[in-house]
C-alpha cells in the first residue's frame, strides 16, 4: 500500500503537503536523535559531524516546513 497515490504519473497537491509533512517529522525526531548524542557526550570524537547532521536536519525542517505551506496555499 504505497502512501502517495499517483494519478496518471503525476501528484496531486494534497500528496505534496502529505510527502513534505512526513519529511519534516522525519526530519525533527533525526534532530531530536542528534541534539541527545551531542547534549550526553555520546557522540565523543565524531561531535563535528554531529552538529553537521544537525545543521543539515535543521536545513531539512525549513524546506519542508516552507513547502509544505507553499502547496498547502494551492488547495
Amino acid at each position: 500500500m504505497p502512501f502517495i497515490k499517483k494519478t496518471n504519473g503525476k501528484f496531486t497537491t494534497e500528496d505534496k503537503v502529505k510527502m513534505f509533512q512526513q519529511m519534516g517529522s522525519v526530519g525533527a525526531v533525526l534532530a531530536l536523535a542528534f541534539v541527545i548524542l551531542i547534549e550526553t557526550g555520546f557522540a565523543g570524537e565524531y561531535k563535528s559531524q554531529a552538529e553537521m547532521g544537525l545543521t543539515a536536519m535543521i536545513v531539512v525542517l525549513a524546506v519542508s516546513l516552507i513547502s509544505s505551506m507553499y502547496f498547502k496555499r494551492k488547495l
